[in-house]
Protein backbone atom coordinates (compact mmCIF):
# COMPACT_ATOMS: atom_id res chain seq x y z
CA UNK A 1 0.00 0.00 0.00
CA UNK A 2 1.01 3.51 -1.33
CA UNK A 3 1.23 6.09 1.36
CA UNK A 4 -1.80 8.41 -0.54
CA UNK A 5 -4.32 4.90 -0.93
CA UNK A 6 -3.55 4.93 3.29
CA UNK A 7 -4.21 8.80 3.37
CA UNK A 8 -7.04 8.63 1.06
CA UNK A 9 -8.97 5.69 3.19
CA UNK A 10 -8.25 7.01 6.44
CA UNK A 11 -9.86 10.88 5.04
CA UNK A 12 -12.67 9.13 3.75
CA UNK A 13 -13.23 7.36 6.83
CA UNK A 14 -13.30 10.28 8.96
CA UNK A 15 -15.26 12.11 6.39
CA UNK A 16 -17.78 9.74 7.52
CA UNK A 17 -17.23 11.00 11.45
CA UNK A 18 -17.68 14.50 9.98
CA UNK A 19 -21.15 13.73 8.62
CA UNK A 20 -22.46 12.21 11.59
CA UNK A 21 -21.15 15.25 14.20
CA UNK A 22 -18.86 13.08 15.76
CA UNK A 23 -15.42 15.78 14.74
CA UNK A 24 -15.72 19.22 13.61
CA UNK A 25 -14.99 20.08 10.69
CA UNK A 26 -12.03 21.90 11.29
CA UNK A 27 -10.43 19.05 12.70
CA UNK A 28 -11.08 17.52 9.21
CA UNK A 29 -9.84 19.81 7.60
CA UNK A 30 -6.41 19.95 10.26
CA UNK A 31 -5.83 16.33 8.62
CA UNK A 32 -5.99 17.28 5.30
CA UNK A 33 -3.50 19.96 5.65
CA UNK A 34 -1.48 17.77 7.98
CA UNK A 35 -1.72 14.80 5.70
CA UNK A 36 -0.75 16.55 2.35
CA UNK A 37 2.73 17.81 3.51
CA UNK A 38 3.41 14.37 4.86
CA UNK A 39 2.49 13.15 1.45
CA UNK A 40 4.59 16.32 -0.14
CA UNK A 41 7.50 14.86 1.78
CA UNK A 42 7.80 11.60 2.08
CA UNK A 43 6.29 10.91 -1.41
CA UNK A 44 2.90 9.98 -2.69
CA UNK A 45 4.21 6.83 -4.05
CA UNK A 46 5.75 6.08 -1.00
CA UNK A 47 5.61 2.27 0.04
CA UNK A 48 4.22 2.04 3.36
CA UNK A 49 6.64 -0.64 4.12
CA UNK A 50 8.95 1.35 3.09
CA UNK A 51 9.25 4.03 5.50
CA UNK A 52 11.70 4.48 8.33
CA UNK A 53 11.88 5.66 11.52
CA UNK A 54 14.97 7.97 9.78
CA UNK A 55 12.32 9.29 7.52
CA UNK A 56 9.89 10.28 10.81
CA UNK A 57 12.88 11.77 12.40
CA UNK A 58 13.88 13.97 9.07
CA UNK A 59 10.01 14.96 8.70
CA UNK A 60 10.60 16.07 12.50
CA UNK A 61 13.34 17.93 11.92
CA UNK A 62 11.36 19.46 8.91
CA UNK A 63 8.47 20.65 11.17
CA UNK A 64 10.49 22.26 13.63
CA UNK A 65 12.24 24.65 10.73
CA UNK A 66 9.25 25.76 9.53
CA UNK A 67 7.04 26.01 12.94
CA UNK A 68 9.97 27.69 15.12
CA UNK A 69 7.74 30.19 16.72
CA UNK A 70 4.57 27.57 17.30
CA UNK A 71 5.02 24.38 18.70
CA UNK A 72 1.57 23.95 18.75
CA UNK A 73 1.04 23.79 15.20
CA UNK A 74 4.29 21.72 15.03
CA UNK A 75 2.77 18.94 17.43
CA UNK A 76 -0.71 19.04 15.44
CA UNK A 77 1.12 17.68 12.48
CA UNK A 78 2.64 15.05 14.69
CA UNK A 79 -0.65 13.98 15.89
CA UNK A 80 -2.42 13.52 12.99
CA UNK A 81 0.41 10.94 11.46
CA UNK A 82 0.32 9.09 14.57
CA UNK A 83 -3.61 9.13 14.52
CA UNK A 84 -3.52 8.20 10.91
CA UNK A 85 -1.24 4.41 11.75
CA UNK A 86 -2.86 4.02 14.81
CA UNK A 87 -5.94 4.43 13.31
CA UNK A 88 -4.76 1.99 10.02
CA UNK A 89 -3.41 -1.00 12.67
CA UNK A 90 -6.16 -0.40 14.71
CA UNK A 91 -9.08 -1.55 11.78
CA UNK A 92 -6.70 -4.05 10.24
CA UNK A 93 -5.34 -1.84 7.74
CA UNK A 94 -2.09 -2.41 8.26
CA UNK A 95 -0.01 -5.55 9.94
CA UNK A 96 2.80 -3.18 10.90
CA UNK A 97 3.34 0.08 10.66
CA UNK A 98 6.32 3.03 10.90
CA UNK A 99 7.65 3.32 14.15
CA UNK A 100 5.57 6.49 15.04
CA UNK A 101 7.22 6.07 18.49
CA UNK A 102 10.42 7.42 17.57
CA UNK A 103 8.74 10.79 16.95
CA UNK A 104 7.32 12.72 19.75
CA UNK A 105 5.54 16.22 20.49
CA UNK A 106 7.55 19.23 21.66
CA UNK A 107 6.81 20.48 25.38
CA UNK A 108 4.98 23.52 24.88
CA UNK A 109 6.45 26.51 27.09
CA UNK A 110 4.21 28.79 29.36
CA UNK A 111 3.16 32.00 27.23
CA UNK A 112 0.92 34.34 28.82
CA UNK A 113 -2.88 34.47 27.67
CA UNK A 114 -5.09 37.05 27.19
CA UNK A 115 -7.79 37.54 29.13
CA UNK A 116 -10.41 40.42 29.54
CA UNK A 117 -10.21 43.10 32.23
CA UNK A 118 -13.65 43.95 34.20
CA UNK A 119 -13.48 47.68 32.39
CA UNK A 120 -13.18 45.84 28.57
CA UNK A 121 -16.24 43.13 30.12
CA UNK A 122 -18.51 46.14 30.68
CA UNK A 123 -17.70 48.10 27.51
CA UNK A 124 -18.56 45.00 25.53
CA UNK A 125 -21.52 44.00 27.04
CA UNK A 126 -22.64 47.88 26.74
CA UNK A 127 -22.54 47.33 23.11
CA UNK A 128 -23.46 43.90 22.85
CA UNK A 129 -27.03 42.92 21.41
CA UNK A 130 -29.34 40.54 23.56
CA UNK A 131 -27.96 37.38 22.10
CA UNK A 132 -24.01 38.58 21.93
CA UNK A 133 -24.70 39.63 25.81
CA UNK A 134 -25.87 36.13 26.57
CA UNK A 135 -23.17 34.37 24.97
CA UNK A 136 -20.66 37.13 26.88
CA UNK A 137 -22.11 35.87 30.13
CA UNK A 138 -21.59 32.05 29.05
CA UNK A 139 -18.24 32.26 27.87
CA UNK A 140 -17.35 34.00 31.80
CA UNK A 141 -19.38 32.18 33.83
CA UNK A 142 -19.07 28.32 32.27
CA UNK A 143 -15.79 29.02 30.13
CA UNK A 144 -18.24 28.22 27.05
CA UNK A 145 -16.52 28.55 23.46
CA UNK A 146 -18.87 29.22 20.26
CA UNK A 147 -19.29 25.72 19.26
CA UNK A 148 -21.06 25.27 23.01
CA UNK A 149 -22.91 28.82 22.33
CA UNK A 150 -24.01 27.75 19.33
CA UNK A 151 -25.44 24.13 20.62
CA UNK A 152 -26.66 24.54 23.14
CA UNK A 153 -30.27 23.91 24.07
CA UNK A 154 -33.06 25.44 25.99
CA UNK A 155 -33.73 22.00 27.77
CA UNK A 156 -29.80 21.94 28.80
CA UNK A 157 -30.89 25.06 30.98
CA UNK A 158 -32.78 24.42 34.70
CA UNK A 159 -33.53 28.37 35.52
CA UNK A 160 -35.18 27.60 38.60
CA UNK A 161 -32.06 25.30 40.35
CA UNK A 162 -29.61 27.72 38.10
CA UNK A 163 -28.00 25.18 36.71
CA UNK A 164 -26.58 24.55 33.12
CA UNK A 165 -25.80 20.31 32.16
CA UNK A 166 -24.02 20.54 29.00
CA UNK A 167 -21.42 18.27 27.69
CA UNK A 168 -18.21 19.51 26.46
CA UNK A 169 -18.39 18.27 22.07
CA UNK A 170 -14.53 17.86 21.77
CA UNK A 171 -14.37 15.74 24.87
CA UNK A 172 -18.03 14.57 25.61
CA UNK A 173 -17.26 15.26 29.38
CA UNK A 174 -20.71 16.08 31.05
CA UNK A 175 -20.71 19.82 32.76
CA UNK A 176 -22.81 20.15 35.34
CA UNK A 177 -22.69 24.51 35.99
CA UNK A 178 -24.16 27.19 38.35
CA UNK A 179 -25.36 29.92 36.87
CA UNK A 180 -25.01 33.32 37.71
CA UNK A 181 -27.93 35.50 38.44
CA UNK A 182 -26.70 38.17 35.53
CA UNK A 183 -26.45 34.80 33.28
CA UNK A 184 -29.67 33.80 33.90
CA UNK A 185 -30.99 37.36 33.25
CA UNK A 186 -29.16 37.87 29.79
CA UNK A 187 -30.48 34.20 29.16
CA UNK A 188 -33.99 34.56 29.73
CA UNK A 189 -34.03 38.03 27.71
CA UNK A 190 -33.31 35.89 24.47
CA UNK A 191 -36.29 34.92 22.71
CA UNK A 192 -37.11 31.63 21.98
CA UNK A 193 -37.12 30.15 18.55
CA UNK A 194 -36.77 26.91 18.41
CA UNK A 195 -34.79 24.04 20.34
CA UNK A 196 -31.68 26.29 19.71
CA UNK A 197 -31.42 28.95 22.43
CA UNK A 198 -29.33 31.16 19.85
CA UNK A 199 -29.97 31.52 16.17
CA UNK A 200 -28.89 34.09 13.41
CA UNK A 201 -30.95 36.63 11.99
CA UNK A 202 -31.56 33.73 8.79
CA UNK A 203 -32.59 30.86 11.53
CA UNK A 204 -29.60 29.36 11.46
CA UNK A 205 -26.77 27.38 13.88
CA UNK A 206 -24.14 30.54 14.43
CA UNK A 207 -21.65 27.86 14.24
CA UNK A 208 -22.23 25.17 11.24
CA UNK A 209 -20.59 23.23 9.08
CA UNK A 210 -21.53 23.98 4.94
CA UNK A 211 -20.01 21.10 2.49
CA UNK A 212 -18.51 22.18 -0.66
CA UNK A 213 -17.75 20.29 -3.61
CA UNK A 214 -13.92 21.33 -5.14
CA UNK A 215 -12.64 21.78 -8.61
CA UNK A 216 -11.24 18.41 -8.17
CA UNK A 217 -14.21 16.91 -6.88
CA UNK A 218 -12.97 16.48 -3.79
CA UNK A 219 -15.72 16.93 -1.26
CA UNK A 220 -14.70 19.73 1.75
CA UNK A 221 -16.40 20.64 5.34
CA UNK A 222 -16.12 24.40 5.86
CA UNK A 223 -16.97 26.04 9.03
CA UNK A 224 -18.88 28.75 9.38
CA UNK A 225 -18.50 30.59 12.91
CA UNK A 226 -20.97 33.59 13.23
CA UNK A 227 -20.11 33.81 16.56
CA UNK A 228 -16.22 34.51 15.93
CA UNK A 229 -17.04 36.79 12.56
CA UNK A 230 -19.29 38.82 15.08
CA UNK A 231 -17.16 39.22 18.56
CA UNK A 232 -14.75 40.90 16.33
CA UNK A 233 -17.25 43.62 15.18
CA UNK A 234 -18.15 43.68 18.12
CA UNK A 235 -14.89 44.26 19.80
CA UNK A 236 -14.15 47.11 16.94
CA UNK A 237 -17.41 48.89 17.77
CA UNK A 238 -17.02 48.93 21.94
CA UNK A 239 -13.56 50.69 21.19
CA UNK A 240 -10.99 47.89 22.64
CA UNK A 241 -7.56 47.82 21.35
CA UNK A 242 -6.66 44.25 22.14
CA UNK A 243 -4.08 42.60 20.52
CA UNK A 244 -4.13 40.31 17.75
CA UNK A 245 -5.68 36.56 18.19
CA UNK A 246 -8.02 37.93 21.21
CA UNK A 247 -11.47 36.82 19.97
CA UNK A 248 -14.57 35.04 21.85
CA UNK A 249 -12.45 32.26 22.73
CA UNK A 250 -10.78 34.46 25.25
CA UNK A 251 -13.88 34.61 27.54
CA UNK A 252 -12.94 30.71 28.00
CA UNK A 253 -9.83 31.79 29.28
CA UNK A 254 -11.08 34.43 31.65
CA UNK A 255 -13.40 31.94 33.06
CA UNK A 256 -10.18 29.62 33.42
CA UNK A 257 -8.30 32.36 35.15
CA UNK A 258 -11.34 32.94 37.92
CA UNK A 259 -11.02 29.07 38.26
CA UNK A 260 -7.44 28.52 38.50
CA UNK A 261 -7.19 31.46 41.26
CA UNK A 262 -9.16 29.56 43.49
CA UNK A 263 -5.95 27.20 43.50
CA UNK A 264 -8.19 24.04 42.80
CA UNK A 265 -7.67 22.12 39.97
CA UNK A 266 -10.47 20.05 39.75
CA UNK A 267 -12.54 23.32 39.44
CA UNK A 268 -10.83 23.92 36.50
CA UNK A 269 -11.23 20.20 35.08
CA UNK A 270 -15.04 20.89 35.97
CA UNK A 271 -15.41 23.89 34.78
CA UNK A 272 -13.45 23.62 31.18
CA UNK A 273 -14.57 20.24 30.66
CA UNK A 274 -11.23 18.28 29.95
CA UNK A 275 -10.93 14.88 29.67
CA UNK A 276 -8.33 14.33 32.53
CA UNK A 277 -7.14 16.41 35.80
CA UNK A 278 -3.46 16.30 33.69
CA UNK A 279 -5.07 19.08 31.31
CA UNK A 280 -6.54 20.81 33.82
CA UNK A 281 -3.42 21.53 35.79
CA UNK A 282 -1.66 22.17 32.75
CA UNK A 283 -4.03 25.15 32.27
CA UNK A 284 -4.00 26.13 35.65
CA UNK A 285 0.12 26.81 34.97
CA UNK A 286 -0.43 28.51 31.82
CA UNK A 287 -2.98 30.89 33.43
CA UNK A 288 -0.29 31.86 36.49
CA UNK A 289 2.09 34.22 33.50
CA UNK A 290 -1.20 35.33 32.30
CA UNK A 291 -2.19 39.09 33.16
CA UNK A 292 -1.07 39.89 37.09
CA UNK A 293 -3.91 42.76 37.52
CA UNK A 294 -6.91 40.56 39.47
CA UNK A 295 -10.29 40.00 37.43
CA UNK A 296 -13.60 40.55 38.34
CA UNK A 297 -16.81 40.03 37.03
Amino acid sequence: MTLKQLCDMFLKYQLTKVKASAITAQHYNDQISSLNMLMSFLGQRRRIKDISTLDLQNYKRKLQKQYTKSAHRMNLHISNLKTLFHWAKKNDVLKQIPNIDAISRSKLTNRQRRIFTHEEINKLLAVADIQMKAMIWLGLNCGFGCTDCSDLQWKNLDFENARVEFPRGKTGVQRDLPLWSETIDALKAVPKKGKLVFYTARGNPFVRNVLKTGANGQEKYCVLNTISTKFARLLKKSGLNVPKGTGFYSLRRTAATLAARSGDPFAVQRLLGHANLLMAIRQELLLKVSMSAPVQV
